[in-house]
């Protein structure tokens, strides 16, 4: 996806207005409130991922927590304040939980206009910047520098989430460290579960996969059948797909991940 970003980004002029960086309005509390952000999954992300964007804009009070939390990714990273996160599990939390935070706040400045990430994808993913531990980023850095190069851990592709209907669902907590690994095996095991994702004909022995399993191939092994191989680690017995299957790419839909917009 990134490549597809960046050849977005060439294709807009020097200096374009699309977007902006995105500064918190209060200072947060260190490190990472991890509390208040599972509040707030809980109340507002539904049993299909989806999140009611509108209900949260309009609560006053909430909107004030997910500023608490947002002015937190700001106060506090493992760079800054490395002994605030001394554990790898820690970190990796830390980050997972950040994109999805910097994501919730990019959405909602957006509203009530965004209806589809696509219309805006140059401008959500690559030009608007986040102040991350004090150092400004973009969400396609923070995914590829901060998450992908220092964890290696094809799992987070399913804790990221990009506010899209072909993203995985976003689960209803937050990533926590004492947590962590058997958050990223349970999504990691439900997004390759469900049919949209992977399917398997066995008649044509074709297999349609998610547009991840492309866009970050090296992450799965690179080479198809790598990838079919860390599929299958997630898969029932019954279930495993043969090496030998013929790879497809489905469409990926950009719907916006509101409650009122997306389909599941």
């Amino acid at each position: 996806m990134r490549k597809l970003i960046l050849t977005l980004a060439l294709l807009l002029p020097v200096g374009s207005a699309c977007g902006a960086t995105i500064k918190p309005e209060g200072q947060g509390v260190v490190p990472f409130p991890f509390e208040e952000w599972d509040g707030l999954l809980k109340k507002y992300v539904d049993d299909k991922g989806r999140v009611d964007y509108n209900r949260l804009k309009s609560d006053a009070a909430d909107m004030a927590k997910l500023e608490k939390v947002f002015a937190s990714v700001a106060a506090s990273s493992p760079v800054s304040q490395p002994d605030k996160y001394p554990t790898k599990a820690a970190k990796e939390a830390y980050y997972l939980n950040a994109y999805n935070v910097c994501v919730w706040k990019n959405v909602l400045t957006r509203l009530p206009k965004l209806k589809n990430v696509d219309s805006e994808k140059a401008s959500f993913f690559y030009f608007t910047k986040f102040n991350i531990g004090g150092k400004e980023m973009n969400l396609v850095d923070l995914e590829k520098d901060q998450v992908r190069k220092q964890f290696k851990d094809g799992r987070v592709h399913f804790a990221l989430n990009c506010a899209s209907g072909g993203c995985p669902q976003l689960p209803p907590y937050a990533f926590t460290p004492q947590k962590l690994e058997q958050q990223l095996d349970k999504e990691a095991r439900k997004f390759i579960n469900e049919k949209r994702n992977v399917d398997y004909d066995p008649a044509s022995k074709k297999l349609k996969l998610s547009h991840i399993f492309d866009w970050y191939k090296e992450d799965f092994g690179k080479a198809d059948a790598n990838v079919i191989a860390w599929i299958n680690n997630y898969r029932a017995p019954d279930a495993k797909v043969p090496a030998d299957a013929k790879i497809e790419y489905v469409d990926y839909d950009w719907t916006l991940n509101d409650v009122n917009l997306l389909k599941r």
